[in-house]
């Protein structure tokens, strides 16, 4: 096999040949987006660092040509080498450029200049991208997420485009609807934190400008109906079947009119605390799941009908945008809609699914289009979890499966792989570890899929049949239940987390511990291999003291019995 063979070659869902380039381009942006802060803050020369970063792609094209003077083995090999770091460069180039030009642009952008002197007064049009949410300060009602569009200071007018979050008091947040434009007055200063780079506090005078859009209005239609149906639930539906749903929790939810949910604080700040450390928050989260769920249905429909594969396709890209339009908006659930519509492309086209080169397409596309997703660490979890599905749970599922039933150890494979990836993250987040994750995701995982089937599928129904939508709700409020027994069980107390170092330590102290770990997983599987092996003068294999196993053989040994059993007239 030639180098041009080992770079053509498809290798399925484990084609990893991407994934360099996928890592170094983030940790390129990520690089990028501090070199910048540290230029601005230390009055650094920053023409320079575009033309360093810039000039790296050549000399590594270029250094390729002293492979010609050597042997053709040699050679073979240095090419494969020379062009997979030639990838990683152009990728860490491209992501590395698109960070430095957004943050130049946000940089220069008025109402970031305007909010880098102090708080100041300001009258702005901005266009909403996110749907209002309970707010996270003291002094607001609700939060949402908007993009600028001009902005007012002392008479004069600009033009912006700078991202911003929003904070303001009944009534104006229930005038505020995503999708519509807004002039809004308030005072404009740098984010104390949040994913945001500017806020806008203490938001008054709320004109409308421009209207949401027609499907804007039907999803916010859709989206109140639902959760005008969920508030006729029992205390954990009105907090989790919305979050499971939609991704926010029942007392996130800011009404149109500013009515009351009915949802007691307390019980809800307990059951929002006891998932968190329970490890299983990340199911009130919109993902991949969602759309696998979503996409099983369509496939199943479609398979009844016999549709042919191409309709089949269209169908669950369709279902994928419309569920992501529908759910309000988060970095994971982008994330999920690009990966979805990358594999209904594979279906499409008749070629296998490509789950690491779709993950690796996915990364690198949105960190240039987005580059501020390279900081976000919702996208890096949900990047991790699918890393971690993809690399490891076919091998765990095959080590955990002579020992335990098949359903038990898919699921297991999941969750240990998803845990194991994304732990270094959520320390960075919080230092402390989860330590019945495991047990609490096995547990609440067969009822997540139908729970969630049953609220999209209230979702999709109660602003046409509400009293349908309320059944369809309580269905899925019977597995949020079980969800909430787990959280408050497994979840309270003192033992259910352990503290931890914080920071990049942490992180990298949990890679290390993992890493022991593995390495003990592998060298006990490699001596539980080497007991099975055949013996030289006997036949079969030694057997192992398995309960698992030997159940196994005396079911398949009792039946055969049976069969061969001649019963006397």
């Amino acid at each position: 096999m030639n180098g041009g063979d080992y770079l053509d070659r498809e290798r399925g869902s484990r084609d990893w040949r991407l994934l360099p380039a996928a890592l170094c381009g983030w940790a390129a942006s990520l690089a990028a987006h501090a070199g910048f802060d540290y230029c601005m803050n230390h009055d650094g020369i920053l023409g320079l660092l575009p033309i360093v970063i810039i000039g790296t792609v050549p000399f590594v094209a270029v250094s390729g040509l002293a492979f010609l003077r050597l042997s053709e083995p040699l050679r073979h090999w240095l090419s494969i080498w020379h062009a997979s770091v030639t990838m990683c460069a152009v990728a860490a180039v491209a992501c590395a450029s698109c960070a430095l030009v957004y943050d130049l642009l946000q940089w220069r952008d008025p109402a970031s200049r305007a909010a880098a002197g102090g708080e100041v007064v300001a009258v702005m049009v901005i266009r909403v991208t996110s749907p209002a949410v309970s707010s996270d300060r003291r002094s607001n009602d609700c939060r949402l997420d908007a993009r600028t569009l001009s902005i007012t200071i002392d008479g004069i007018q600009q033009n912006s485009s700078a991202r911003i979050r929003v904070y303001a008091d009944q009534p104006e947040c229930g005038k505020l609807r995503q999708g519509g434009t807004y002039e809004i007055s308030g005072t404009i200063s740098e984010a104390e934190y949040g994913a945001m780079p500017l806020w806008l506090t203490d938001a008054v005078m709320v004109e409308r400008v421009r209207s949401p859009s027609m499907p804007m209005r039907v999803i916010d239609t859709m989206q109140q109906a639902f959760l005008t149906q969920t508030a006729q639930l029992s205390d954990q539906g009105k907090i989790l079947v919305p979050g499971l749903t939609l991704g926010i929790l029942g007392q996130d939810y800011v009404p149109v009119e500013g009515a009351d949910a009915g949802i007691d604080s307390t019980y809800a700040t307990q059951v929002e605390d006891a998932f968190r450390r329970s490890g299983i928050v990340h199911l009130m989260a919109v993902s991949g799941g969602h759309l696998a769920v979503v996409a099983a249905l369509v496939r199943g429909v479609c398979s009844f009908f016999l549709a042919p594969r191409r309709v089949s396709a269209l169908l669950v890209a369709s279902a994928y945008v419309m569920l992501s339009a529908c759910v309000f908006p988060s970095d994971s659930v982008s994330r999920a809609l690009m990966m979805g519509l990358s594999g209904a492309a594979c279906q499409f086209l008749g070629r296998r699914g490509q789950a690491m080169a779709s993950l690796s397409w996915t990364t690198l596309a949105m960190l240039m289009v987005c580059p501020q997703m390279s900081q976000s660490f919702g996208f890096a979890l949900s990047c991790a979890a699918v890393l971690g599905i993809v690399l490891f749970a076919g091998t765990l599922n095959a080590w955990m499966m002579p020992v335990m039933p098949r359903f038990i150890a898919e699921a297991m494979s999941m969750t240990i792989s998803a845990q194991v990836f994304t732990l270094p993250i959520q320390v960075l987040i919080e230092p402390e570890l989860p330590i019945f994750s495991v047990p609490a995701n096995l547990v609440v995982a067969p009822f997540v899929g139908f729970s969630t089937l049953a609220g999209l599928a209230s979702l999709t129904i109660s602003w046409l049949i509400p009293w349908l939508g309320l059944q369809l709700a309580r269905v899925a409020s019977w597995g949020t239940s079980v969800m909430e027994l787990t959280a408050l069980h497994l979840g309270s107390g003192e033992r259910a987390t352990i503290p931890w170092a914080g920071g990049i330590k942490g992180a990298v102290l949990v890679c290390v511990v993992e890493a022991i770990c593995v390495l003990s997983a592998i060298a006990t599987r490699r001596i539980l291999t080497a007991m099975i092996v055949q013996e030289p003068d006997l036949p079969g294999k030694r057997l192992i003291v398995n309960p698992v196993e030997r159940l196994r053989m005396w079911m398949e040994r009792t039946r055969k019995a049976l069969r061969e059993l001649q019963w006397e007239e």
